[in-house]
Formats: structure tokens, sequence, C-alpha cells
């Protein structure tokens, strides 16, 4: 199998009230400057007994959206900054597209926005940025492209070689 490679140079990011609304939703991948779904490990602990101690069994994953964005409370609305703000404890559906050139591969799911900060370091002239973490309700769904039966073939030649 080659090599593959993402680059996150034009992602979208979008976020909307409902799954449906998606396709028309609200983007802000101009304010990002990351976005991340990671995975958060559950365990669940077996107690001990008189013949065994204590031991931890994994669970099911737990999903969290990690975002970091330039704060643009001056953009029409509050941008980022203020849709967080104003939307802090609710869930809305997000989608990510890492590459606007490959729209098939993409991350949706439904998330609690959590707001972010306001202000930063003075006196240094830099960006105001900040960073938040949405938790996820459920795994998101992420789609990636269909295997046709020739890749399955030349992969299957490539393994059998």
């Amino acid at each position: 199998m080659p090599r593959t490679v993402i680059t996150l140079n034009n992602p979208t990011f979008k976020l909307s009230d409902t799954e449906a609304g998606l396709s028309a939703g609200t983007a802000y991948e101009c304010q990002l400057t990351q976005a991340v779904i990671a995975p958060q490990p559950t365990f669940n602990t077996i107690p001990a007994t008189g013949c065994a101690p204590a031991t931890n069994s994994p669970g099911r994953t737990g999903y969290q959206l990690e975002l970091a964005w330039l704060q643009d409370w001056t953009a029409a609305g509050g941008g980022l900054s203020g849709y967080a703000y104003e939307n802090d404890g609710t869930s809305k559906w997000f989608e990510l597209v890492p590459d606007a050139s490959q729209p098939a591969v993409k991350a949706t799911g439904q998330c609690y926005v959590v707001a972010g900060g306001f202000g930063g370091t003075f006196g240094d002239g830099s960006a105001a940025a900040t960073t938040s973490t949405w938790p996820c309700l459920d795994k998101p769904t992420i789609a990636t492209p269909v295997l046709t039966a020739t890749a399955a073939q030349s992969d299957d030649a490539k393994n059998a070689a």
C-alpha cells in the first residue's frame, strides 16, 4: 500500500443546530488554527477479590473535539468566539473536512459547545488565540473513500508478492 498524506491546508469546518443543516451550516475554518477529534479511552474497574488484584478493562472510547482559534469577537455576530459563548453547554452538529479537495473524507458528529477565552497577552503584538474542548455525544462518523475492486486487487497482488 502506498504512503498517504493528508495536509490540512484547505480544511472546512461547519456548525449547525441539526445534522441535516450541515450542508448550509455556518463555516468557521478561517478562524481555526487547530481542529482534532481526539479519542478518550475509558476503563472499567474490576474490583479485587480474595484471589486476584483489581484490574481495569477497556470500555467504549469517548471522543472530544479539541479546537484552537483566533479570537474573533469583532466579526459579525461575534464570530466563532461569540458562537461558542452564546451556545455554551448546548449540543450542536459539526462537520470537519481536513482538505476541501477531498470532500469524501470527513467527520460529522454532535458535541456540546464550550466557550473559549477572552483576552490574552498584552504588549507583544501577538494575535489573541484561545482553545476549547467540546465533548462529543457519541462516536463521530468518519467517512473515507470507497475501496474500488481495482484498488483491492492491486493491494492483494502487492501483498502476495
